[in-house]
């Protein structure tokens, strides 16, 4: 079961820019740490308004499968939600049309796992696993 909201993706050319764009916007917005997700080849890291997070994925090569899509200036490009139990709400999207993409652990959340399906509408939804 989803169980709330997380935060929107933003693909950027540069974590540091990002960070400095929407200082301008949000002065008293707060930065995580940045981590690197092997799988996607990526650098990524929080900026936080309230309790509202914009998450930058800044790919670190040509390789990274979200470099076609920056190169696009897709920009905002998924959404995240928590679930309570990752494996039950994968098999239940699925059963109603979403399609699966990977399931990987991530530093960015502590080692808990997370997954990307794609929604009736094509639109990018990421599950992560609630910490327990």
């Amino acid at each position: 079961m989803v169980s709330g909201f997380h935060h929107v993706g933003c693909l950027v050319s540069s974590i540091s820019d990002a960070i400095e764009d929407y200082k301008i916007l949000y002065p008293d917005g707060t930065v995580t740490d940045t981590w690197y997700i092997e799988n996607q080849d990526v650098n990524v890291c929080f900026f936080t308004i309230g309790n509202t997070h914009i998450e930058f994925l800044e790919p670190q090569s040509t390789k990274s499968p979200l470099y076609k899509l920056l190169l696009k200036s897709l920009g905002f490009y998924h959404i995240a939600v928590f679930t309570t139990d990752i494996n039950a709400e994968i098999e239940r999207l699925e059963s109603k049309g979403y399609k699966a993409v990977n399931l990987f652990q991530s530093p960015a959340f502590e080692g808990r796992y997370c997954a990307f399906l794609y929604n009736n509408e094509m639109h990018l939804i990421e599950l992560i696993e609630e910490a327990k």
